[in-house]
C-alpha cells in the first residue's frame, strides 16, 4: 500500500487505517524508541509500549500536516518516534542516570544510537526497495536487478533479453523513476 492510500484511509476509515498503520511500521517504531531509550535503565517495556502508542497517536492527530513532497510515511514516524523517545527521557531526566554530553564514552554512545537508528532505516528502504523492484514485472525486474545488481553493461543485457540497447536504457530509466515514487523519494 502506497503513503497516499495509507493517509486517505486513516482519514475516511481511521480504526482500519490505525492498524494497518500499525502492522506495517509498528517494528520501525519499535526499533527507534527502543534504540532511544537503551541507555537508561528506568524504562521498563511498558514504557517502551506507551511510547509506541503514543508515536502512533501523535501520526494520527497530526496526519492532516503529513506532506509526501516533504518525505515518507516511514520518514514521518521515524522522526515522531526519535522526538517522543526524546521527550520522555527529558521528563523523567531527574529520575534517569544522567549523562553527560560533555563527557566522551557518553558523546560515543549517542553516536551509535544514532548510526544504529540510521541502520534500522536503512535495512527497511533495502527491504522496501527489493519487494518493489519484484513488484517491477519482468523485463523490467531483470533489468534493474542485472543493471544495478551484477552491473551488466546495457548492450549486454539487451543481447540477453532480446531487446535494443536504448529499449533497455528506457525501460530502466522508467523503471528507476517507478521505484522512487513508491519509496517516497528514497532510494538506495
Amino acid at each position: 500500500m502506497y503513503d497516499n492510500e495509507l493517509i486517505k484511509m486513516l482519514r475516511e476509515d481511521p480504526n482500519n487505517g490505525l492498524k494497518l498503520l500499525m502492522k506495517k511500521y509498528t517494528g520501525l517504531v519499535c526499533a527507534v524508541v527502543k534504540g532511544k531509550f537503551a541507555s537508561f535503565p528506568c524504562f521498563s517495556a511498558e514504557d517502551i509500549e506507551e511510547c509506541i502508542s503514543d508515536v502512533f497517536c501523535e501520526f494520527y492527530n497530526n496526519v492532516d500536516k503529513f506532506d509526501h513532497e516533504k518525505g515518507s510515511v516511514k520518514a514521518f514516524l521515524c522522526a515522531v518516534a526519535k522526538n517522543k523517545a526524546i521527550d520522555e527521557i527529558r521528563k523523567r531526566g531527574a529520575l534517569c542516570e544522567q549523562i553527560s554530553i560533555d563527557d566522551e564514552e557518553s558523546g560515543m554512545q549517542f553516536a551509535g544510537e544514532f548510526l544504529l537508528e540510521e541502520e534500522i532505516v536503512t535495512e527497511e528502504l533495502k527491504d522496501a526497495l527489493i519487494n518493489e523492484i519484484n513488484v517491477l514485472g519482468e523485463p523490467d525486474r531483470e533489468i534493474i536487478v542485472r543493471k544495478f545488481y551484477f552491473a551488466e553493461p546495457s548492450k549486454y543485457i539487451a543481447k540477453k533479453l532480446g531487446l535494443t540497447v536504448s529499449a533497455v536504457d528506457t525501460r530502466a530509466h522508467r523503471a528507476l523513476k517507478k521505484l522512487k515514487e513508491k519509496l517516497g523519494g528514497y532510494m538506495l
